[in-house]
Protein backbone atom coordinates (compact mmCIF):
# COMPACT_ATOMS: atom_id res chain seq x y z
CA UNK A 1 0.00 0.00 0.00
CA UNK A 2 1.37 3.43 -0.87
CA UNK A 3 2.42 5.68 2.08
CA UNK A 4 -0.19 8.28 1.19
CA UNK A 5 -2.93 5.66 1.26
CA UNK A 6 -1.63 4.29 4.55
CA UNK A 7 -1.82 7.75 6.12
CA UNK A 8 -5.44 8.10 4.98
CA UNK A 9 -6.22 4.68 6.41
CA UNK A 10 -4.89 5.52 9.86
CA UNK A 11 -6.64 8.91 9.80
CA UNK A 12 -9.94 7.26 8.91
CA UNK A 13 -9.65 4.97 11.93
CA UNK A 14 -8.87 7.87 14.26
CA UNK A 15 -11.81 9.95 13.00
CA UNK A 16 -14.36 7.16 12.98
CA UNK A 17 -13.20 5.25 16.06
CA UNK A 18 -13.69 8.21 18.36
CA UNK A 19 -16.86 7.04 20.06
CA UNK A 20 -18.47 4.09 21.76
CA UNK A 21 -22.14 4.53 20.86
CA UNK A 22 -24.29 6.31 18.35
CA UNK A 23 -27.89 7.27 17.93
CA UNK A 24 -30.01 4.97 15.79
CA UNK A 25 -30.09 7.75 13.23
CA UNK A 26 -27.93 10.86 12.80
CA UNK A 27 -28.88 13.97 14.72
CA UNK A 28 -28.11 13.33 18.39
CA UNK A 29 -25.09 15.23 19.68
CA UNK A 30 -23.23 16.32 22.78
CA UNK A 31 -23.36 20.06 23.47
CA UNK A 32 -20.84 21.51 25.92
CA UNK A 33 -21.38 24.82 27.72
CA UNK A 34 -18.19 25.03 29.82
CA UNK A 35 -15.69 22.73 31.47
CA UNK A 36 -16.95 23.74 34.92
CA UNK A 37 -20.63 23.10 34.21
CA UNK A 38 -19.75 19.77 32.56
CA UNK A 39 -18.02 18.61 35.76
CA UNK A 40 -20.93 19.80 37.93
CA UNK A 41 -23.60 17.78 36.15
CA UNK A 42 -24.77 20.57 33.84
CA UNK A 43 -26.21 24.01 34.43
CA UNK A 44 -27.80 24.82 37.79
CA UNK A 45 -30.59 27.37 38.13
CA UNK A 46 -29.65 28.36 41.71
CA UNK A 47 -25.90 28.78 41.08
CA UNK A 48 -24.87 32.36 40.35
CA UNK A 49 -21.16 33.03 40.61
CA UNK A 50 -19.63 33.17 37.11
CA UNK A 51 -20.43 33.80 33.44
CA UNK A 52 -22.27 30.46 33.15
CA UNK A 53 -25.12 32.37 34.80
CA UNK A 54 -25.84 33.74 31.31
CA UNK A 55 -26.91 30.24 30.27
CA UNK A 56 -28.41 29.07 33.58
CA UNK A 57 -30.67 31.76 35.08
CA UNK A 58 -30.75 35.52 34.35
CA UNK A 59 -31.99 36.20 37.89
CA UNK A 60 -28.48 35.32 39.06
CA UNK A 61 -27.03 38.54 37.60
CA UNK A 62 -27.98 40.35 40.82
CA UNK A 63 -26.24 37.93 43.21
CA UNK A 64 -23.13 37.17 41.14
CA UNK A 65 -19.90 38.94 42.05
CA UNK A 66 -18.78 41.18 39.17
CA UNK A 67 -16.76 39.15 36.66
CA UNK A 68 -15.48 40.09 33.23
CA UNK A 69 -14.30 37.29 30.93
CA UNK A 70 -12.22 38.67 28.06
CA UNK A 71 -11.33 35.37 26.34
CA UNK A 72 -12.28 31.72 26.53
CA UNK A 73 -10.91 28.65 24.79
CA UNK A 74 -12.72 25.42 25.64
CA UNK A 75 -12.00 22.23 23.70
CA UNK A 76 -14.21 19.15 23.99
CA UNK A 77 -13.81 15.63 22.62
CA UNK A 78 -16.44 12.89 22.64
CA UNK A 79 -15.64 9.20 22.41
CA UNK A 80 -13.64 6.42 24.08
CA UNK A 81 -10.24 8.07 24.33
CA UNK A 82 -8.62 4.85 25.53
CA UNK A 83 -9.95 2.93 22.54
CA UNK A 84 -8.38 5.52 20.24
CA UNK A 85 -5.07 5.06 22.05
CA UNK A 86 -5.45 1.31 21.60
CA UNK A 87 -5.89 1.80 17.84
CA UNK A 88 -2.65 3.80 17.72
CA UNK A 89 -0.78 1.14 19.69
CA UNK A 90 -2.15 -1.68 17.56
CA UNK A 91 -1.47 0.23 14.37
CA UNK A 92 2.22 0.80 15.13
CA UNK A 93 4.12 -1.17 12.50
CA UNK A 94 1.00 -2.94 11.19
CA UNK A 95 -0.25 -2.92 7.63
CA UNK A 96 -3.11 -0.35 7.48
CA UNK A 97 -5.27 -2.62 5.29
CA UNK A 98 -5.01 -5.46 7.81
CA UNK A 99 -5.72 -3.01 10.63
CA UNK A 100 -8.89 -1.73 8.94
CA UNK A 101 -10.07 -5.31 8.43
CA UNK A 102 -9.44 -6.36 12.04
CA UNK A 103 -12.45 -7.27 14.21
CA UNK A 104 -11.90 -4.57 16.90
CA UNK A 105 -11.70 -1.79 14.29
CA UNK A 106 -14.68 -3.11 12.33
CA UNK A 107 -16.69 -3.24 15.56
CA UNK A 108 -15.79 0.39 16.27
CA UNK A 109 -16.74 1.46 12.75
CA UNK A 110 -20.19 -0.14 12.78
CA UNK A 111 -22.32 2.31 14.81
CA UNK A 112 -20.41 5.25 16.21
CA UNK A 113 -20.72 8.84 17.37
CA UNK A 114 -17.67 11.12 17.43
CA UNK A 115 -17.45 14.85 18.00
CA UNK A 116 -15.02 17.67 18.58
CA UNK A 117 -16.01 21.15 19.66
CA UNK A 118 -14.26 24.45 20.29
CA UNK A 119 -15.81 27.31 22.28
CA UNK A 120 -14.07 30.59 21.62
CA UNK A 121 -11.54 32.03 21.43
CA UNK A 122 -13.94 34.84 20.42
CA UNK A 123 -15.70 35.20 23.78
CA UNK A 124 -16.54 38.21 25.91
CA UNK A 125 -18.90 38.16 28.87
CA UNK A 126 -19.77 40.09 32.01
CA UNK A 127 -22.05 39.33 34.97
CA UNK A 128 -22.63 41.27 38.18
CA UNK A 129 -24.44 44.27 39.66
CA UNK A 130 -27.65 43.12 38.02
CA UNK A 131 -26.22 43.10 34.49
CA UNK A 132 -25.25 40.27 32.20
CA UNK A 133 -24.08 40.29 28.61
CA UNK A 134 -21.92 38.16 26.37
CA UNK A 135 -20.72 37.22 22.92
CA UNK A 136 -19.69 33.64 22.19
CA UNK A 137 -18.50 31.62 19.21
CA UNK A 138 -18.64 27.86 18.83
CA UNK A 139 -17.39 25.36 16.24
CA UNK A 140 -18.40 21.70 16.31
CA UNK A 141 -17.98 18.73 14.00
CA UNK A 142 -19.88 15.45 14.46
CA UNK A 143 -19.37 12.07 12.81
CA UNK A 144 -22.05 9.41 13.01
CA UNK A 145 -21.93 6.03 11.29
CA UNK A 146 -24.94 3.80 10.68
CA UNK A 147 -25.09 0.28 9.24
CA UNK A 148 -22.87 -2.77 9.00
CA UNK A 149 -21.32 -1.26 5.87
CA UNK A 150 -21.11 2.20 7.45
CA UNK A 151 -22.63 5.31 6.00
CA UNK A 152 -20.83 8.27 7.54
CA UNK A 153 -22.97 11.29 8.44
CA UNK A 154 -20.93 14.44 8.96
CA UNK A 155 -22.13 17.70 10.50
CA UNK A 156 -20.06 20.88 10.70
CA UNK A 157 -21.56 23.75 12.66
CA UNK A 158 -20.41 27.31 13.31
CA UNK A 159 -22.44 29.39 15.75
CA UNK A 160 -22.36 32.92 17.15
CA UNK A 161 -24.45 33.85 20.19
CA UNK A 162 -25.19 37.30 21.57
CA UNK A 163 -26.90 37.81 24.94
CA UNK A 164 -27.81 40.65 27.25
CA UNK A 165 -30.07 40.94 30.27
CA UNK A 166 -30.88 42.53 33.59
CA UNK A 167 -31.93 41.35 37.04
CA UNK A 168 -33.50 43.33 39.86
CA UNK A 169 -34.06 42.62 43.52
CA UNK A 170 -37.52 42.53 45.06
CA UNK A 171 -37.42 44.15 48.52
CA UNK A 172 -38.13 41.76 51.41
CA UNK A 173 -38.34 42.46 55.15
CA UNK A 174 -34.91 42.56 56.80
CA UNK A 175 -36.04 40.05 59.40
CA UNK A 176 -36.39 37.40 56.70
CA UNK A 177 -32.62 37.42 55.97
CA UNK A 178 -33.55 36.60 52.41
CA UNK A 179 -33.30 37.97 48.90
CA UNK A 180 -35.55 37.54 45.88
CA UNK A 181 -34.32 38.38 42.40
CA UNK A 182 -36.01 38.28 39.00
CA UNK A 183 -34.26 38.59 35.66
CA UNK A 184 -34.70 38.54 31.92
CA UNK A 185 -32.25 37.80 29.11
CA UNK A 186 -32.54 38.45 25.37
CA UNK A 187 -30.44 36.30 23.04
CA UNK A 188 -29.57 36.34 19.37
CA UNK A 189 -28.19 33.36 17.44
CA UNK A 190 -26.59 32.98 14.02
CA UNK A 191 -25.75 29.40 13.07
CA UNK A 192 -24.46 27.77 9.91
CA UNK A 193 -24.73 23.99 9.53
CA UNK A 194 -23.33 21.84 6.74
CA UNK A 195 -24.36 18.18 6.58
CA UNK A 196 -23.26 15.34 4.33
CA UNK A 197 -23.55 11.57 4.11
CA UNK A 198 -21.09 9.29 2.37
CA UNK A 199 -20.35 5.62 2.33
CA UNK A 200 -17.22 4.65 4.21
CA UNK A 201 -15.16 4.18 1.03
CA UNK A 202 -16.01 7.66 -0.28
CA UNK A 203 -15.37 9.11 3.15
CA UNK A 204 -11.96 7.44 3.13
CA UNK A 205 -11.14 8.80 -0.32
CA UNK A 206 -12.14 12.36 0.68
CA UNK A 207 -9.88 12.54 3.72
CA UNK A 208 -7.30 14.44 1.70
CA UNK A 209 -9.98 17.01 0.71
CA UNK A 210 -11.60 18.46 3.87
CA UNK A 211 -13.81 20.71 1.75
CA UNK A 212 -15.47 17.76 0.04
CA UNK A 213 -15.63 15.89 3.32
CA UNK A 214 -17.32 18.60 5.40
CA UNK A 215 -18.88 21.09 2.97
CA UNK A 216 -20.24 19.02 0.12
CA UNK A 217 -23.80 18.53 1.38
CA UNK A 218 -26.81 20.72 2.19
CA UNK A 219 -26.15 23.96 4.07
CA UNK A 220 -28.54 25.70 6.46
CA UNK A 221 -28.41 29.17 7.98
CA UNK A 222 -30.47 29.67 11.14
CA UNK A 223 -31.21 33.10 12.56
CA UNK A 224 -33.01 33.35 15.85
CA UNK A 225 -33.84 35.40 18.90
CA UNK A 226 -34.88 34.18 22.30
CA UNK A 227 -35.97 35.31 25.73
CA UNK A 228 -35.11 33.69 29.06
CA UNK A 229 -36.68 34.64 32.38
CA UNK A 230 -35.92 33.46 35.87
CA UNK A 231 -36.31 33.92 39.60
CA UNK A 232 -33.86 33.19 42.41
CA UNK A 233 -34.52 33.12 46.14
CA UNK A 234 -31.67 32.95 48.67
CA UNK A 235 -31.73 32.55 52.46
CA UNK A 236 -28.69 33.77 54.48
CA UNK A 237 -26.37 32.85 51.60
CA UNK A 238 -26.77 29.24 52.76
CA UNK A 239 -29.73 28.06 50.71
CA UNK A 240 -30.90 29.14 47.26
CA UNK A 241 -33.71 28.15 44.92
CA UNK A 242 -33.80 28.98 41.22
CA UNK A 243 -36.44 28.63 38.53
CA UNK A 244 -35.52 29.43 34.91
CA UNK A 245 -37.59 29.39 31.74
CA UNK A 246 -34.99 29.15 28.98
CA UNK A 247 -36.29 29.74 25.46
CA UNK A 248 -39.52 31.13 26.86
CA UNK A 249 -40.04 32.49 23.36
CA UNK A 250 -37.43 31.58 20.75
CA UNK A 251 -38.48 31.81 17.08
CA UNK A 252 -36.09 30.70 14.34
CA UNK A 253 -35.84 31.53 10.64
CA UNK A 254 -34.11 28.95 8.44
CA UNK A 255 -32.56 29.36 4.99
CA UNK A 256 -31.69 26.10 3.21
CA UNK A 257 -29.14 25.87 0.39
CA UNK A 258 -28.04 22.88 -1.66
CA UNK A 259 -24.43 23.47 -0.56
CA UNK A 260 -22.04 26.04 0.86
CA UNK A 261 -21.19 27.02 -2.71
CA UNK A 262 -24.85 27.80 -3.29
CA UNK A 263 -24.84 30.09 -0.26
CA UNK A 264 -21.90 32.08 -1.59
CA UNK A 265 -23.32 32.00 -5.12
CA UNK A 266 -26.64 33.24 -6.46
CA UNK A 267 -28.84 30.36 -5.28
CA UNK A 268 -32.23 31.38 -3.89
CA UNK A 269 -32.73 29.47 -0.62
CA UNK A 270 -35.85 27.76 0.63
CA UNK A 271 -36.97 29.41 3.86
CA UNK A 272 -38.95 28.14 6.81
CA UNK A 273 -39.67 29.04 10.40
CA UNK A 274 -39.61 27.20 13.69
CA UNK A 275 -39.86 27.67 17.44
CA UNK A 276 -37.43 26.30 20.00
CA UNK A 277 -39.23 24.42 22.80
CA UNK A 278 -39.20 25.99 26.24
CA UNK A 279 -36.80 24.52 28.80
CA UNK A 280 -38.30 25.04 32.26
CA UNK A 281 -35.73 24.05 34.89
CA UNK A 282 -35.65 24.28 38.68
CA UNK A 283 -32.85 23.76 41.17
CA UNK A 284 -31.65 24.22 44.72
CA UNK A 285 -28.21 24.97 46.17
CA UNK A 286 -26.86 24.42 49.69
CA UNK A 287 -23.72 26.12 51.04
CA UNK A 288 -23.19 24.64 54.51
CA UNK A 289 -21.19 26.39 57.23
CA UNK A 290 -17.66 24.97 57.27
CA UNK A 291 -16.65 25.85 60.84
CA UNK A 292 -12.98 25.05 61.48
CA UNK A 293 -12.61 23.65 57.99
CA UNK A 294 -12.89 27.21 56.67
CA UNK A 295 -9.15 27.57 57.25
CA UNK A 296 -8.52 25.18 54.40
CA UNK A 297 -11.81 24.87 52.51
CA UNK A 298 -12.85 28.23 51.08
CA UNK A 299 -16.28 27.16 49.85
CA UNK A 300 -18.57 24.18 49.45
CA UNK A 301 -21.60 24.08 47.18
CA UNK A 302 -24.04 21.23 46.61
CA UNK A 303 -26.66 21.57 43.86
CA UNK A 304 -29.64 19.54 42.64
CA UNK A 305 -31.68 20.36 39.52
CA UNK A 306 -34.46 18.96 37.39
CA UNK A 307 -34.19 20.26 33.83
CA UNK A 308 -36.65 20.53 30.94
CA UNK A 309 -39.60 19.83 33.21
CA UNK A 310 -42.24 20.18 30.49
CA UNK A 311 -40.60 18.13 27.72
CA UNK A 312 -43.51 15.68 27.63
CA UNK A 313 -45.77 18.61 26.71
CA UNK A 314 -43.54 20.91 24.65
CA UNK A 315 -41.78 18.26 22.53
CA UNK A 316 -43.26 14.84 23.32
CA UNK A 317 -41.64 13.18 20.30
CA UNK A 318 -38.19 13.70 21.83
CA UNK A 319 -39.13 13.55 25.54
CA UNK A 320 -36.64 11.70 27.71
CA UNK A 321 -36.80 9.39 30.71
CA UNK A 322 -37.20 11.41 33.96
CA UNK A 323 -33.88 10.06 35.25
CA UNK A 324 -32.08 11.92 32.44
CA UNK A 325 -33.47 15.24 33.69
CA UNK A 326 -31.78 15.04 37.09
CA UNK A 327 -28.53 16.97 37.59
CA UNK A 328 -26.49 16.77 40.79
CA UNK A 329 -23.25 18.69 41.41
CA UNK A 330 -20.81 19.45 44.22
CA UNK A 331 -17.81 21.77 44.33
CA UNK A 332 -15.15 22.17 47.02
CA UNK A 333 -12.74 25.13 46.83
CA UNK A 334 -9.45 24.53 48.66
CA UNK A 335 -7.33 27.52 49.71
CA UNK A 336 -9.21 29.72 47.21
CA UNK A 337 -7.16 28.26 44.34
CA UNK A 338 -8.06 24.61 43.69
CA UNK A 339 -11.64 23.54 42.93
CA UNK A 340 -12.61 19.86 43.11
CA UNK A 341 -15.87 18.99 41.36
CA UNK A 342 -18.15 16.05 40.89
CA UNK A 343 -21.61 15.48 39.51
CA UNK A 344 -24.29 13.25 38.07
CA UNK A 345 -26.34 14.03 34.97
CA UNK A 346 -28.19 12.05 32.29
CA UNK A 347 -27.73 8.96 34.45
CA UNK A 348 -23.91 9.23 34.26
CA UNK A 349 -21.13 10.52 36.51
CA UNK A 350 -18.88 13.52 35.98
CA UNK A 351 -15.75 14.88 37.64
CA UNK A 352 -13.28 17.69 37.21
CA UNK A 353 -10.99 20.25 38.75
CA UNK A 354 -10.16 23.91 38.33
CA UNK A 355 -7.19 26.15 39.06
CA UNK A 356 -7.90 29.83 39.72
CA UNK A 357 -4.65 31.65 38.98
CA UNK A 358 -6.08 35.15 39.29
CA UNK A 359 -5.79 36.37 35.70
CA UNK A 360 -6.79 33.06 34.13
CA UNK A 361 -8.63 29.91 35.18
CA UNK A 362 -7.84 26.41 33.96
CA UNK A 363 -10.61 23.79 34.08
CA UNK A 364 -10.61 20.10 33.21
CA UNK A 365 -13.61 17.78 33.27
CA UNK A 366 -14.69 14.28 32.31
CA UNK A 367 -18.36 13.41 31.98
CA UNK A 368 -20.79 11.03 30.40
CA UNK A 369 -23.62 12.01 28.05
CA UNK A 370 -26.62 9.94 26.97
CA UNK A 371 -27.63 10.16 23.30
CA UNK A 372 -30.77 8.07 23.64
CA UNK A 373 -34.04 8.91 25.47
CA UNK A 374 -33.44 6.08 27.98
CA UNK A 375 -30.64 5.68 30.56
CA UNK A 376 -27.64 3.59 29.63
CA UNK A 377 -28.55 2.74 26.02
CA UNK A 378 -26.04 4.95 24.19
CA UNK A 379 -23.60 6.61 26.60
CA UNK A 380 -20.69 8.67 25.31
CA UNK A 381 -17.52 9.56 27.20
CA UNK A 382 -16.34 13.19 26.99
CA UNK A 383 -13.26 15.21 27.90
CA UNK A 384 -13.28 19.01 28.20
CA UNK A 385 -10.38 21.40 28.75
CA UNK A 386 -11.11 25.08 29.26
CA UNK A 387 -8.94 28.18 29.66
CA UNK A 388 -10.62 31.44 30.64
CA UNK A 389 -9.07 34.88 31.07
CA UNK A 390 -11.07 36.71 33.74
CA UNK A 391 -10.69 40.20 35.18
Amino acid sequence: MRPRTAERCILAIVLLAAASAAPAQPGGSVRITSARSAALGGLHAALADDVDTLFANPAGFRSAEPQLMVADLTVGLSGPIFDIAGVFIEGAGADPADLLASDPVQELLTNLYAAASVLGPLSLAYVGNGLGFGFFSRTQVDFTTVGTVPTVYTTLQEEFDFAGGYALRIPLPDAWNSSLDVGVLIRGTLRGTSTSSQDSLTFFENLSDPGALLLGGPFRIAVGIGADVGIRYAFKDVFAFGLAARNLYAPRLYYDYSSVSGFFGSEVPADSTGLEPIDLSAGVMWRPSLGRLARYVSDLKIMLDYTDILDFLTHPATARNPVLHVGLGAEVVVLEVLSLRGGFAQGLLSAGLGLDLSVFTLNLSMFGAELSPEPGLRPVFNLVLGLQFVL
